[in-house]
């Protein structure tokens, strides 16, 4: 049966950080009552969204579009991804 497919999985990345940012994460963190991974998650999703905007003149809506997009493509290519190892493992011949 399995175990149910995590969508939005969350991973741990490791990085350096400067002590007096990482300071500057944990108090803001503790200010809004947040946790420093939050703080920080929104910090790079804001900086990002500002990249991607200005490099291609996207107003919010577009990306918010865009992103749902690929959120749908990821999903599928996962799907493929499950099929082709699912036939793979079906046409192995096995040897005892």
């Amino acid at each position: 049966m399995g175990r149910p497919k995590v969508e939005n999985k969350k991973e741990t990345k490791s990085f350096r950080v400067d002590p007096r940012l990482w300071q500057l994460v944990q108090s803001e963190a503790q200010l809004n009552g947040k946790r420093p991974t939050d703080v920080i998650n929104e910090a790079l999703a804001r900086h990002l969204g500002g990249v991607i905007r200005g490099k291609n003149d996207i107003d919010n809506d577009k990306l918010v579009h865009f992103l749902n997009r690929l959120d749908g493509v990821a999903k599928e290519l996962g799907d493929m991804k499950g099929a082709v190892n699912d036939y793979e493992s079906k046409s192995r011949k096995r040897t005892s």
